[in-house]
């Protein structure tokens, strides 16, 4: 089991006097792929909302690596976020989008005044707690406001001994970097100064081949089939006798004493300097296949390549968590598989925690670690893509998550249910005999028999092919039930029924 990273406890959230979150519980580990699924205006967004930032909850709390972020600003919390919209700058291109982050904001800075919070947030919500208890006195409320005041004076100075603390180190790590690799280039450049020998005989042999090319010329001897039998030594001997090498190791060193001097600069602000940036761009433009696109404005991108920029955008400063709401939602069917296979793979890659928002039953089950069904503003069901799908909890999440026939039976006891008069085997056995119990086989799971087999026979009403398989619809006692299967019928034909007893699902009668 994973390290929890968010913990939402008891959050309700309300518009007006509508209830959007209703006391809801959730936890997500790090490194998971875990999507919010359901209806429009089931409170997914709103929840995601509420983790990164945008939304305060009218109760509960929200804890983010063992420290209450509440009241703490979207800037400050280490989240992400890639909009619907995706929310690119249209002034700015594709590269100028990536880096904005880099360049504005102080990722380091504000990880380092979380980690000094957390020590002292055990304390300071004790203290808070015992505030808000009527037993406290007077006295202790005094001593108690005193302390909570002292902790925030404590957090303050911490944090500013924190930051000199880090940017020493790193000035110490860019000193040790940056001296070992001047002194590397000076050596290169001793040695170059010091081949004066060989240049002279460089410049003495090119001399000789241009004077013999000079002569074959004249004569016109293999001239016009071998006039570039010299190309080659010509090319090499240039580089000593112009001293080529040379030239281009005091490019280097030049540009690595700007470095340094850039790479100061950024570390006491502690941000990132621009070669770095640069190097933090190309990295994510290369993750999300965009490589050579940097100068790309804006609205000459499609859009799945806008939406890779706005992917780029959120995890080139390396956020511990991703949001994601519904980011595929304006892309065409075939872009928009492509893509959930891409951003799956993306997080594995990554190692960060993605929290994912769809009303796609298929986009959730085909890319998540956990899925949350929620309807009403209530958590339905938590688990894995088989578990939701195979093991609803109420004819809510059977209804939603792919297609079902949710059928009313009856529990006869040792694994065995009636339903439309005939008993078959099941495999659930947490009911009482002769309870009623809504029974759930999906689709796909009937078997179409011969009639003098069937336990169940129904009237083929409508047919539709759907590509891969006809869907079934067949009339059972006046009730519909939906059958795929890869061969045709006719409407009007009597169709015979079976079901595996694995195939048969028991949720409690709603």
């Amino acid at each position: 089991m994973g390290k929890k990273i968010i913990e939402l406890k008891n959050i309700t959230k309300k518009f007006d006097d509508s209830i959007v979150v209703n006391n809801l519980n959730l936890y997500v580990n790090e490194n998971e792929f875990i999507t919010l699924v359901g209806p429009s205006g089931c409170g997914k967004t709103t929840t995601l909302r509420i983790i990164g930032g945008f939304e305060t909850p009218d109760s509960g709390e929200i804890v983010l690596n063992g420290e209450v972020v509440n009241d703490l600003p979207p800037y400050q919390r280490p989240i992400n976020t890639v909009f619907q919209r995706y929310a690119l700058f249209p002034h700015l291109n594709v590269f100028d989008n990536i880096a904005f982050g880099l360049r504005n904001f102080n990722r380091i800075y504000e990880e380092l005044k979380s980690n000094v919070r957390k020590q002292y947030e055990q304390e300071r919500r004790e203290l808070q707690s015992r505030l808000g208890k009527k037993s406290t006195t007077k006295v202790e409320r005094m001593k108690i406001k005193g302390r909570l005041r002292d902790i925030r004076k404590e957090i303050k100075e911490k944090i500013l001994e924190e930051k000199e603390n880090l940017i020493e180190l790193k000035l110490q790590d860019i000193e040790r970097r940056y001296t070992k690799r001047i002194a590397e280039i000076e050596a290169r450049i001793e040695e170059e100064e010091n081949r004066e020998g060989e240049i002279k005989e460089a410049r003495m042999r090119l001399r000789e081949i241009q004077e013999k090319i000079q002569v074959e010329k004249k004569n016109n001897k293999f001239f016009s089939k071998n006039g570039n039998k010299y190309t080659r030594e010509i090319k090499e001997l240039k580089k000593i006798a112009n001293e080529e090498e040379l030239v281009a190791l005091e490019k280097l060193l030049k540009e690595t004493n700007k470095r340094w001097e850039q790479e100061i600069k950024a570390a006491k602000k502690l941000m990132l300097s621009p070669h770095l940036i640069e190097e933090e761009v190309r990295e994510a433009l290369k993750l999300v296949k965009l490589e050579g696109m940097e100068r790309r404005k804006v609205h000459q991108l499609s859009g799945g390549e806008q939406q890779r920029v706005a992917i780029a955008r959120a995890i080139v400063n390396r956020p511990k968590i991703l949001l994601l709401d519904e980011p595929l939602a304006a892309l065409d069917l075939k872009l928009r598989q492509n893509m959930q296979y891409e951003l799956k793979e993306m997080q594995r890659q990554l190692g960060i925690t993605f929290i994912f928002v769809t009303h796609d039953q298929e986009e959730a089950l085909s890319m998540s670690d956990t899925v949350v069904v929620m309807n009403n503003g209530i958590i339905q069901q938590i688990g894995t893509p088989e578990d939701i799908y195979n093991e609803p909890k109420n004819r809510f999440v059977a209804s939603f998550i792919g297609e079902s026939n949710i059928i009313r039976g009856t529990y006869q006891g040792d694994k065995k249910v009636e339903i439309f008069g005939a008993v078959f085997d099941c495999v659930d056995e947490n009911f009482k005999p002769g309870a009623p119990c809504d029974v759930v086989i999906r689709p796909e799971d009937f078997d179409v028999v011969p009639l003098d087999k069937a336990k169940l026979i129904g009237v083929v009403d409508a047919t539709t092919f759907r590509g891969v398989h006809f869907e079934i619809c067949a009339i059972i006692e006046g009730q519909e039930i939906v059958i795929h299967q890869y061969e045709n019928v006719k409407v009007g034909d009597k169709i015979g029924l079976s079901v595996d007893p694995y195939e048969i699902h028991l949720m409690e009668a709603d």
